[in-house]
Parts: C-alpha cells; sequence; structure tokens
C-alpha cells in the first residue's frame, strides 16, 4: 500500500501574494505547496486546536496550547446577543461568544485567576470590584457583524 499523502509543513510567513502556504508530501515522495485561503485557514485552527485540547484533557492533560498577550477587553453587542471582545497582541481582536451558562463558569475561572495571581491576601470579590490600576472601572462596548 502507498504511502498517504501528508502536509508537512506550513510557512511561517504568508507568500508574497500574502496567502497562507502549506508543503504537501504525496505518497511517491513528490513535494509541492498549496495555498489555503484565509476562511479554510480559520477552519482549520479551529478543528484542530478543539481536538489538540480534547485529547490534552484525555491524555497528559499538559498539552502546550497557544498563547495570547491580551490587550484590552470590551463588550460586543449584535441585537440581543453580547459577547467579550479581546483584543491580542497576536491576533487583533477576536470575539468569544458563549452561553450565559459559559459566561457565570468564566467569571468564576477569572476569580481563581485573580486570587492565584495576587496571593491569599485578596477575595477574587474584593480584587474584581476594584478599579483598574491608573483609572475608575469602565465598559466599552461595539456591535459585530458576521
Amino acid at each position: 500500500m502507498a504511502s498517504p499523502n501528508r502536509v508537512t509543513s506550513v510557512l511561517d510567513t504568508p507568500n508574497e501574494d500574502g496567502d497562507n502556504v502549506i508543503g504537501i508530501t504525496l505518497g511517491d515522495g513528490s513535494t509541492f505547496d498549496a495555498v489555503i485561503d484565509l476562511p479554510a485557514a480559520q477552519g482549520l485552527v479551529e478543528i484542530l486546536q478543539r481536538r489538540l485540547v480534547r485529547w490534552a484533557s484525555k491524555s497528559v492533560k499538559n498539552l502546550s496550547l497557544p498563547q495570547f498577550d491580551v490587550l484590552d477587553v470590551a463588550i460586543a453587542h449584535r441585537g440581543p446577543e453580547v459577547a467579550l471582545l479581546v483584543s491580542t497582541a497576536q491576533m487583533g481582536q477576536v470575539t468569544l461568544r458563549m452561553p450565559n451558562e459559559l459566561v457565570g463558569k468564566m467569571h468564576q475561572e477569572l476569580g481563581r485567576v485573580v486570587t492565584y495571581g495576587s496571593g491569599p491576601q485578596s477575595s477574587p470579590q474584593d480584587l474584581m470590584s476594584r478599579p483598574p490600576a491608573g483609572g475608575s472601572p469602565s465598559c466599552s462596548s461595539l456591535t459585530w457583524s458576521n
């Protein structure tokens, strides 16, 4: 049986046309590059990230996941839907849409993050109610569209 065709490389930077490029090795050993349009690349990343997270959860639970430097957070609106808009240094802005149950869970987990990051001297409620350093609390919002 011949070896299957495989994706064997991904260029770190876009080509001269700004396209995402992957290297493909055919079963006979020959290779060529293929362009992936942005929607397909985004879909591929979403699928692989979900699979890797599930794999890590079922196995060693210490998978090295991508890390993003968060620069800002805000509320994004579309009609009655509300989501969290997160600005990152690496990807720009992303919108996190989730059901209300996950919003509650996110609130709890953020409280834990605040607690772990600040030590045992403060409760999550105390820390989350404080204004950010250098100013008063604010809530910005914007509207998103698909």
